[in-house]
């Protein structure tokens, strides 16, 4: 009674009343957060007007679905099977510089597809133009901060000091390494295609060859991963599987639901597995150049020729005389064996399967390795021979443009970015630079399907936009490893065209872009062994 007789009397709304306020608070801060987004958003559509954009599918769903999509901002437009790299190869027909796409009624993607376009993004620093964040996320558990998930002030100070491990010294001792890796894949198809010739997929065969290299220049180590089975090497390959299934999951987003699935459980375990292999090896590393001492360290390795990847890291220091932490060198390692094996044997695996196309082609570059390497035992790739095959090498460059490993990379604007015709990107938009898209473009490459490798004759330079070719990126964030990987696609192809032809499969592979370039159900090709003589 006493309380109906206070409530009645007001003291009750009294009492109440700091709760009746809170919640004001909180709905005015909801309410102005909701208009300050609309006020942006209206002002950011404004200005997003100048870029053309194909019809939508409708308002809600924007260019999403158009085909079966991949969820992310570099590929959620559009398929990421053969059906989409041909609507790519469409709209770089129709839109030949810049083109804008809705994610859903609220997300807007600039794509772009010309050399002058890219440039003022490409060479932008990196803390004015970082990486878009959503997919490189899914692998920051397993791959830290390295150069490839770093930003900022970070990733300046680690290129700067990871700049002399691709020093072409430091590479130089490779080369054996290369050729003993690419003899045993070899005596490995001699023998599967002891009948004469045998269908192989180049994807699975050369996936295993390019780790079994990097194993050996980054840590030294021989797992003899192509003739047995090695948890490490099963690790990486699971690691790249897991992360480009989860992307296109969109619940599967989310951590803390990821980490409650099967999927999620493997990922963690494959993690770990990865991480304590480097660490054991970075741990025994440092312990013995603390007990030997640089210099003394230094010497044996150089006396032994076995400088590698681990070593460089340890040895490394800034101006200011600072090392790399283990967890920073742990942290290279694994992003030097993750980038370093999917895209060399995407570009290995497709440049074959381009040359199986042109056997006129391929019967010049064997003749231009038989030339070099006649009369030379054992048959083996230097390091000064590289230079000795422009045809070969014309062949590659032009198997990176019509199927670049990466077929697209994503950067986030934190500043207006000012275009060659004066148009604005605001501030705060997601940009697809579509590598593809560029290398596709028809206003840039004349018949851009044709697979012709005298378009990069060094006799009969063209005048193209530095920017036209860009299958390792380009600007301040291009790919460190280009020159390592360049030197391993040339032993690798010379070899193998030396021992064996190359024939196509029996059915046309259907692209696949994910991580980097597949083909659906693997790339077969035939090869048939050449003169045993040779090999």
């Amino acid at each position: 009674m006493l309380q109906l007789s206070l409530s009645w009397q007001g003291l009750g709304a009294l009492a109440a009343s700091p709760w009746l306020l809170l919640l004001l608070a909180v709905a005015s801060w909801l309410v102005a957060r909701v208009l300050a987004w609309a006020y942006t958003f209206h002002n950011n559509v404004h200005r997003l007007r100048c870029f053309p954009q194909p019809p939508k599918r409708n308002w809600f769903w924007g260019h999403v679905r158009l085909a079966r999509p991949c969820l992310t901002p570099t590929h959620s437009q559009v398929n990421s099977n053969e059906e989409g790299l041909q609507k790519i190869e469409e709209l770089a027909y129709y839109f030949r510089d810049v083109h804008l796409w809705w994610i859903g009624p609220f997300f807007p993607v600039l794509r772009l597809v010309h050399p002058k376009f890219v440039a003022p993004l490409l060479q932008a620093s990196a803390t004015i133009m970082p990486k878009d964040r959503f997919m490189y996320n899914f692998m920051k558990p397993w791959l830290g901060d390295g150069l490839l998930l770093s930003a900022g002030d970070k990733w300046s100070h680690h290129r700067r000091m990871l700049t002399p491990a691709f020093h072409f010294e430091i590479l130089k001792p490779y080369m054996k390494i290369f050729n003993k890796s690419a003899d045993i894949m070899h005596a490995k198809w001699q023998r599967l295609a002891s009948g004469g010739s045998t269908c192989l997929d180049m994807f699975e065969h050369i996936s295993l060859m390019t780790l079994d290299s990097l194993q050996k220049c980054v840590f030294s180590f021989d797992s003899n991963c192509q003739e047995y089975p090695s948890e490490y090497i099963a690790a990486i390959l699971e690691l790249s599987a897991l992360v480009t299934k989860r992307v296109q999951q969109i619940f599967l987003h989310m951590d803390f639901l990821y980490y409650l699935t099967p999927d999620g459980w493997r990922f963690r375990r494959a993690c770990d597995l990865v991480h304590n292999f480097t660490d054991t090896i970075i741990q025994d590393r440092r312990r013995t150049l603390i007990s030997q001492g640089s210099h003394d360290f230094l010497k044996a390795k150089a006396k032994a020729k076995t400088l590698d990847f681990i070593d460089v890291l340890l040895l490394a220091k800034d101006e200011n005389g600072k090392e790399l932490s283990d967890e920073d060198i742990r942290a290279e390692a694994d992003t030097f064996m993750f980038e370093g094996h999917d895209t060399t044997a995407s570009g290995l695996s497709w440049v074959l399967y381009n040359l199986a196309k042109h056997p006129e082609y391929q019967e010049r570059c064997r003749q231009e390795v038989q030339q070099l390497l006649r009369d030379r035992e054992p048959t083996e790739i230097e390091w000064d021979d590289l230079a000795q095959l422009p045809f070969l090498t014309m062949c590659i460059k032009e198997s990176l443009r019509l199927h670049p490993p990466v077929t697209a990379i994503s950067r986030c604007c934190t500043q207006d970015v000012l275009l060659p015709d004066g148009r604005v990107i605001p501030k705060g938009n997601i940009c697809v630079i579509s590598i593809f898209g560029v290398h596709h473009n028809p206003s840039v490459w004349p018949e851009p399907e044709v697979y012709n490798p005298f378009r990069f004759d060094p006799e009969t330079p063209q005048q193209r936009s530095p920017m036209a070719f860009i299958p390792f990126s380009g600007g301040p964030r291009n790919c460190i490893g280009q020159t390592f990987a360049m030197a391993e696609m040339k032993v690798v192809l010379a070899l193998t065209l030396l021992r064996f032809r190359v024939l196509p499969g029996a059915a046309e592979p259907r692209r696949k872009p994910e991580l980097i370039l597949r083909a659906e159900g693997g790339l077969w090709l035939r090869v048939e062994p050449l003169s045993a003589g040779r090999h």
